[in-house]
């Protein structure tokens, strides 16, 4: 087990106040909340997502500064997936790699003496 002095510079509360948790908002279930997560405990917690409340675990990840989140069936969940911008990142690599691909069609004179001795070197290694 791990631990991380407070001088380390994660800050639990402020980790927290950037999700949108419904415990935070009652005094006492926030305290419980924190203390439970400050032992290095998974907690439940409900998270509101497009006006919907979602149950969902929590746990500290003090090494990374961030909290780890899982669904019901305690598998882990992605972090762009729950603040909801997975889906415009996955776009943006699809992009990337569209243009990477285009890149290397435009490219005619050197890759084919590349591809002969890769070919070359691959055989005798064989």
């Amino acid at each position: 087990m791990k631990q991380f002095h407070e001088n380390y510079g994660y800050d639990l509360e402020a980790t927290l106040a950037k999700h949108s948790i419904k415990e935070l908002n009652n005094n006492s279930h926030r305290d419980d909340l924190i203390n439970s997560l400050k032992k290095g405990n998974l907690q439940s917690a409900t998270f509101i997502k497009d006006g919907q409340e979602v149950k969902q675990y929590i746990e500290a990840n003090p090494q990374f500064k961030s909290l780890n989140i899982y669904d019901d069936a305690q598998k882990r969940v992605d972090m762009n997936q729950s603040k909801g911008q997975g889906e415009s990142e996955k776009e943006g690599k699809n992009q990337k790699e569209s243009q990477k691909a285009k890149a290397d069609e435009g490219d005619d004179e050197g890759p084919g003496d590349e591809k002969q001795k890769k070919q070359r070197r691959k055989s005798r290694s064989v």
